[in-house]
């Protein structure tokens, strides 16, 4: 089991947070009858732990409940343990509906994607109710809640220059959703036996792709992510993981494509002002964690960052 006790997802969602107009507060939708979490406890007695979300693009599988229990025992640990902590401890899970592994396994079924993420997710909560999983929140990415949360702080990275429009290409795995440098891709037989560029990790074919963008500045991050690290041993268990994280930061930290042309890619949040794109699938399910904890309300304070995330 991974815990990220921090991230650096989590640091920049609480920096760029703040100095902005908020909007009333979102409230949680509890996925069953446990405890809510309380405003009024004191802000050392509250937890916030969360899983993964998870893709809509297929049934849900062992790994999926695994990953549930792990974040449930420790949810249900603390709550055994601390003197009326069941009150202030949120336990969040929920699925990542958005992107184009979404958008083409909805083709491949016939169903339009709102549909498919609707049977899918209730798959999940089905099974997690059946479990037992004490989860306070089930949150769904397609929800107006997190809409909201995600243009707010689409709207907050923008305010602070974080963001600018410009020319990215490189190779695109569509089934894994995410650019790759070139020593992530390597040709291997295709059907007609000619040589074909997949994935070095997952295999999946890749694609040369050269659009324009709104590109996040993550080369900015490099050196400040560095430090805290450094100073933040357990920022990252099991500690090899921690060491991995560094050793990426050693190399280039290329500023990343954080929308897609509407064009191409339909099933998500649209850019702010510019109906011409779609936010990226991995910005949007990131600031789920944010939206649990209330974000962008002033709520959002008392809760971030989460206590862990399994």
């Amino acid at each position: 089991m991974i815990l990220l006790r921090v991230c650096a997802a989590r640091r920049l969602g609480r920096a760029a947070a703040r100095g902005l107009p908020l909007p009333e507060p979102c409230r949680p939708r509890p996925c069953s009858s446990g405890p809510r979490g309380a405003r009024d406890e004191a802000p050392e007695a509250r937890a916030y732990f969360t899983t993964p979300i998870f893709y809509v693009n297929a049934a849900p599988h062992i790994g999926h409940l695994y990953s549930a229990l792990l974040a449930d025992a420790l949810c249900r640990h603390r709550r055994l343990r601390v003197p009326g902590a069941a009150a202030a401890t949120r336990f969040s899970t929920g699925t990542d509906e958005h992107g184009l592994k979404i958008q083409q396994a909805a083709a491949a079924a016939g169903l339009p994607p709102t549909e498919l993420c609707d049977r899918v997710s209730a798959q999940f909560q089905r099974l997690f109710r059946d479990a037992g999983v004490s989860c306070t929140d089930f949150l769904r990415t397609t929800e107006a809640r997190h809409r909201r949360a995600v243009q707010h702080f689409w709207a907050a990275l923008q305010a602070r220059g974080l963001l600018y429009k410009g020319l990215y290409e490189g190779w695109y795995c569509a089934s894994d959703e995410c650019f790759l440098p070139e020593a992530k891709v390597s040709r291997q037989p295709g059907p007609s036996g000619d040589p074909c560029p997949v994935s070095v990790e997952s295999g999946h074919p890749v694609s040369w792709t050269r659009e324009e963008n709104y590109i996040f500045r993550l080369s900015q991050f490099r050196e400040p992510l560095q430090r805290w690290l450094r100073d933040s041993p357990q920022a990252i268990t099991p500690e090899p993981f921690h060491r991995t994280v560094l050793q990426w930061l050693e190399e280039d930290l290329p500023d990343l494509s954080v929308s897609r042309k509407r064009s191409h890619l339909h099933w998500g949040i649209p850019v702010p002002g510019d109906d011409s794109q779609t936010i990226y699938v991995w910005l949007d399910a990131l600031v789920n964690y944010l939206t649990v904890a209330g974000y962008p309300s002033a709520e959002f304070e008392a809760w971030w960052p989460a206590t862990s995330m399994s």
